[in-house]
């Protein structure tokens, strides 16, 4: 993984202290008035604060909205205030008001690129979910590992709905353990025959560990498609790690191989300090995280992680009247 290499696909926007007290005076307001996030109303009431963010940061998350801005956004403030208390040794018995204010600066910002969905499966179905490491999950291709590599891969790769651009907040990184990506610049670099392989509906993605517990289901039916769609500019469908090809179909195995070592190869660190921010958008890149020893004593790092669709009413057949949360397929 390289940690230096330019990379024409990632922006980054460092906002100055005045700009960022503009937007804190709207956020301490609306803690006053609401106390947590968990009142969907208060989403509206944010759209409504837009030009209380700086025009020039504006004009970026336009740029995502549209995708003729770039893959990966990083957006980067005068420090946050750690005061959250410790990281939660699981997401599941976390004080939400605890974090009200830094999820009203995540939902401030991400709210000008996209409508916040999330999933019934995970993590009980909640708007806001927890990126923190648990203990017995070290080794799991989710969020809450934190000793092995999380492996690059698209958010939800197997479903239809999927987001369009995923938002991490940054809360606590002590040891600035990096979010790693690569952008679909690297298509570059693969062949055309490769190509024309990896356009095929020949590769069965299944939902991660997390989805499956969750909706009780212990042999779901694989879902074949393409891991490359679109136009001369193809978008990505990769998760290496729930991603297999049919037995015998040795030339879509080998191109998929070489299309993960090409992403692999073009992967660079994103370091993120309390109080940045990343969007990524979920169909331009791929994203993951080094791996990292975890303590448990309430120092280790810690994200909030909101997920955003450009087209809310797309999935209004997979959600309850009044909710945000699709139900697995």
């Amino acid at each position: 993984m390289r940690e230096s290499a330019p990379v024409p696909d990632i922006q980054e926007i460092v906002l100055t202290a005045q700009e960022t007290r503009h937007a804190d005076d709207v956020i301490r307001r609306l803690v006053s008035e609401y106390g947590t996030t968990d009142d969907l109303g208060l989403l509206a009431g944010l759209a409504e604060h837009r030009d209380r963010l700086p025009v020039r940061l504006t004009d970026v998350l336009a740029g995502v909205r549209s995708r003729l801005g770039s893959a990966v956004t990083v957006v980067r403030r005068p420090r946050l205030d750690e005061n959250v208390g410790p990281t939660p040794s699981h997401w599941r018995p976390r004080g939400r008001a605890a974090t009200a204010a830094h999820d009203l600066w995540l939902a401030l910002v991400s709210i000008q690129v996209g409508d916040p969905v999330c999933w019934q499966t995970l993590q009980d179905g909640r708007l806001f979910n927890d990126v923190l490491p648990i203990e017995g999950q070290e080794h799991a291709q989710t969020g809450h590992s934190s000793v092995n590599t999380l492996d690059f891969h698209v958010e939800d790769a197997f479903d239809d709905d999927r987001c369009d651009v995923l938002a991490l907040l940054c809360l606590r990184n002590r040891d600035l353990t990096a979010t790693t990506v690569a952008t679909a610049g690297a298509l570059a670099e693969v062949s055309a025959e490769d190509h024309e392989l990896l356009r095929r509906p020949r590769f069965a993605l299944l939902p991660d560990p997390e989805h499956l517990k969750a909706s009780g289901s212990v042999d779901p039916s694989p879902v074949w498609r393409p891991v490359l769609f679109g136009g001369s500019r193809p978008y990505l469908r990769v998760d290496p790690a729930y991603t297999t090809t049919a037995p015998g179909d040795d030339a879509s195995a080998r191109a998929f191989s070489r299309l993960c070592r090409r992403l692999e190869g073009a992967l660079v660190p994103v370091r993120l300090r309390p109080g940045d921010l990343v969007l990524i958008d979920n169909y331009r890149a791929v994203h993951g995280r080094e791996p990292f020893t975890p303590r448990y004593d309430g120092t280790d790092r810690w994200l909030r992680k909101l997920t955003l669709t450009f087209d809310l009413q797309q999935s209004s057949g997979r959600r309850r009247a009044g909710s945000r949360a699709l139900a697995l397929s």
